[in-house]
């Protein structure tokens, strides 16, 4: 605010923002003096009106980078502005500051945060057509609403925990009807796609190791299942899948015990005669680095 004096009557001018016009009580009209810039300094604005020029916001340590477009997003946003990712971001019950996903405690109050949200990666590029994930629709108790699909391909995306659930449930349910495998195109090279969630390069695995059903694999957030293949791997684990896996895990471990007793072992008299030429060998080249560098 400024004090100034009405030019036609001397009178004090209401009370205005530097540069603001008002009327005197005399009826005349008359504009407040600018602030000078020592004023607007302290003010914390170089305008002269009430408000302040934009300034570029500070960087914030808790920031998050999309894991998909790389975008850097504030930390108070649940999805990413650019391309609808959403984050597995945890609030904070302390302060209610959102916390980058995969931390343990509030960045600003140090307090521990409470078990992460479940992932959701709705509307996540399709790692097969790039098309947005959705949902699993359906009905009925056991349907979890941790899956998401691509309407477009038909791939499930299926967390660690709810593949788990559903396989239990499968192996409870009993036997299914044989499952007909869908045509699969040849490919000239393997391809490895990425994690709808985290981005990373899925492993591709046999799953079971006996089953047949060759899925991709992101260890820390879950299985990519192309079109098809969930329903033949609930029916691999329906059919006893898991009594298999375990019987040729074991049969591997029998081997490598096997292979590791019959493997050769040089008599007990050659080691140290070996050891013996080694250290000679060794000497030998000291002295030919010794000469070479004393040159």
């Amino acid at each position: 605010m400024t004090d100034a004096s009405c030019g036609a009557c001397g009178t004090p001018l209401p009370a205005g923002f530097p540069g603001a016009t008002v009327t005197c009580a005399c009826g005349a009209r008359a504009t407040h003096p600018p602030a000078s810039p020592a004023g607007r300094a302290a003010a914390g604005h170089a305008g002269g009106g009430p408000y302040r020029t934009s300034r570029a916001a500070a960087a914030d340590p808790l920031d998050i980078t999309c894991p998909y477009c790389g975008n850097t997003c504030s930390a108070t946003l649940r999805v990413c502005p650019s391309c609808d990712v959403r984050f597995e971001s945890v609030r904070c019950a302390s302060c209610y500051t959102l916390q980058p996903p995969g931390s343990f405690a509030c960045g600003r109050c140090g307090r521990a945060l409470e078990l992460e949200a479940v992932l959701d990666v709705t509307d996540a590029p399709c790692p097969r057509c790039a098309s947005p994930l959705e949902a699993a629709g359906g009905a009925g108790e056991w349907v979890d609403a941790r899956l998401h699909e691509c309407p477009r391909c038909g791939g499930m995306f299926v967390p660690r925990e709810a593949l788990a659930d559903i396989l239990c449930r499968a192996e409870q349910g009993g036997p299914l009807a044989a499952v007909p495998e869908r045509a699969v195109v040849a490919l000239d090279r393997v391809t490895y796609i990425p994690c709808p969630l985290c981005r990373s390069s899925m492993n591709r695995m046999n799953f079971g190791k006996v089953s047949g059903v060759i899925v991709d694999v992101c260890r820390a957030h879950g299985t990519w299942f192309d079109g098809g293949e969930l329903t033949r791997v609930v029916a691999f684990a329906a059919g006893g899948g898991l009594v298999r896996t375990r019987a040729r895990e074991e049969q591997e471990r029998r081997e490598r015990v096997e292979n590791a007793r019959t493997a050769f072992v040089p008599p007990p008299q050659a080691v140290p005669l070996q050891r013996f030429r080694d250290r000679e060998r060794l000497e030998e080249w000291r002295a030919f680095l010794g000469a070479l560098f004393s040159w």
